[in-house]
């Protein structure tokens, strides 16, 4: 009986979800709502109102979707802190052919 100990927190934690969501969806007073002309008069008044623009335009750019999958740059561009004649003299014993079996 002592190894279901594990089981009552989350038993509990589902009774008190259950609790709050049936007083979040609680059927509500009408005290609160307020559905005068003068109500609605505001409201027209707010949404006919222009929105502010803040600041420059935001240019949306197209992001290509990577799939996971690495993609080499480039042999021309350089981006590591290694010289051009180091690279070109490492690279260049890695390029001599084989001799074919």
């Amino acid at each position: 009986m002592q190894v279901l100990w594990w089981l009552a927190p989350p038993v509990i934690a589902t009774l008190l979800a259950m609790a709050w969501v049936g007083w979040a969806a609680r059927e509500r007073d009408e005290v609160r709502r307020d559905d005068s002309p003068e109500a609605m008069e505001r409201l027209q008044r707010a949404l006919a109102k222009p929105t502010p623009s803040k600041g420059r335009p935001v240019v949306s750019t197209v992001v290509e979707p990577t799939h996971g999958v690495a993609v080499r740059r480039p042999a021309g561009r350089r981006t590591s802190g290694i010289s051009a004649s180091t690279a070109d003299r490492a690279g260049s014993s890695a390029r001599r052919e084989r001799p074919v079996a």
